[in-house]
């Protein structure tokens, strides 16, 4: 008789599993999976100038061209890191932090602010073109 509580233990495990790994997909929005996700704000909601020890990244995608390209971007751990999207379509910033960031942006100007804590080099990227933005340095 202990087969069967193990068996009903066993599927309903499994039953589990497969409801957890399908609340984790979302069809409707880009790119991959995220410790952390956020809307980029439409620049004509921004009430508020950065903070004077903010690190404004400008960020362009037109097609599948992106700008800045790559590159090395120092910053200091813990200072306020702002990108400010302009772009043809909507998409997704992709920060591959610890923990990972995800920030989806609409089509036209937006911009969204993130602090990275800890150092080390930390690769930006539109996730649904897989092209690069940066690499920050973080100090």
């Amino acid at each position: 008789m202990t087969t069967r509580p193990r068996a009903f233990a066993a599927a309903l495990a499994a039953v589990a599993l497969v409801g957890s790994l399908a609340a984790c997909s979302d069809s409707s929005k880009p790119g991959t999976l995220a410790d952390h996700e956020m809307n980029a704000t439409p620049s004509a909601q921004v009430t508020a100038a950065p903070p004077a020890n903010a690190k404004v990244i400008n960020i362009t995608v037109n097609g599948t061209t992106v700008t800045p390209g790559g590159g090395m971007t120092e910053v200091k751990a813990g200072q306020p890191i702002i990108f400010k999207i302009q772009a043809d379509a909507k998409g997704e910033v992709h920060v591959h932090s610890s923990p990972a960031t995800a920030i989806y942006f609409p089509a036209g100007a937006s911009q969204a602010s993130i602090t990275i804590n800890q150092p080390g080099i930390i690769v930006v990227e539109i996730e649904n073109l897989g092209k690069p933005v940066t690499q920050l340095e973080v100090r």
